[in-house]
């Protein structure tokens, strides 16, 4: 958990989202990747005091004993930490995520359950992701953080993915960014837009990741998402903000309006053209 995380972490906390968190899984053992003052100057910025004792280890980062993202969370007030990893370390529970989630006692047990550049080392990554949203309680939240550029597992991950993933599953996205870093500890964070990496000169950067923060709004059974509705010609989405709640959540909300997509593809949207394409419908 590098300095970019700790710094959306906190500012959600701030906000109220995660401020009742009790039960919380960390998908793979997770270590604190920051230097203590880098973590210092986070926690003051948002006017938290902390246990200083718990991070006396990360002065002398990154040399030194790693430790575990646990002390940061208890600080958060969580009550209740689990991770889970197939090497057992930092305590954590055995789950073979290429396979079904059968341990019931794990079922939607979870506030939060994170991903923070695990679930891209598991093969079989459909059924990790399904996983994931099993192990989160009804209006817990599912944090995915993976690489677009520069990553060391099977897969690099596209922002149409959690936007797919959000659409299946009625999910709100609460937080999104892209993470850009010009070196192995910088995290610097912008806004989710595509449009960016026309600016970015990759040669200067080591790694782009990406996050998505969703809350889980039902307990119906998991979806998996076909891009442009592919499964249902039908099945195609409009997008809604709740402004009441800050930062505001994104939602889709299910439309069967191909009238609609045909007037806007007439008038060159692009989006709607790609869609009614793929879907096999002329405008």
């Amino acid at each position: 958990m590098k300095i970019g995380l700790v710094n959306i972490a906190l500012e959600l906390f701030k906000n109220k989202k995660f401020s009742s968190i009790d039960n919380m899984l960390d998908m793979g053992s997770k270590e604190m990747r920051v230097s203590y003052a880098q973590l210092k100057y986070a926690f003051n910025q948002v006017g938290i005091k902390f246990n200083k004792k718990r991070f006396e280890k990360l002065k002398i980062f990154p040399k030194g004993k790693r430790i575990s993202t646990k002390n940061f969370w208890q600080e958060l007030g969580v009550k209740n930490y689990k991770c889970s990893d197939i090497n057992k370390s930092h305590d954590s529970v055995y789950i073979d995520l290429n396979k079904p989630l059968t341990n019931k006692k794990l079922l939607k047990k979870f506030d939060l359950v994170t991903d923070y550049g695990n679930n891209e080392h598991v093969f079989n990554v459909g059924e990790a992701y399904k996983s994931m949203y099993n192990l989160t309680k009804k209006n817990g939240y599912i944090w995915i953080f993976q690489a677009v550029f520069g990553g060391n597992g099977f897969f690099n991950f596209d922002s149409s993915f959690f936007e797919g993933y959000a659409a299946a599953n009625n999910l709100s996205i609460v937080h999104s960014c892209y993470i850009v870093c010009p070196s192995e500890y910088e995290q610097i964070i912008v806004p989710c837009n595509k449009d960016l990496f026309n600016l970015f000169d990759l040669t200067k950067i080591k790694k782009i990741d990406i996050s998505y923060i969703f809350r889980k709004k039902t307990d119906r059974e998991f979806s998996y998402h076909y891009q442009y509705g592919l499964n249902d010609k039908q099945s195609k989405y409009l997008v809604s903000f709740l402004n009441s709640e800050y930062p505001p959540e994104k939602l889709y909300i299910p439309t069967n309006s191909i009238s609609e997509l045909k007037k806007k593809a007439k008038k060159g949207d692009k989006a709607s053209i790609n869609w009614l394409r793929a879907i096999g419908i002329k405008y």
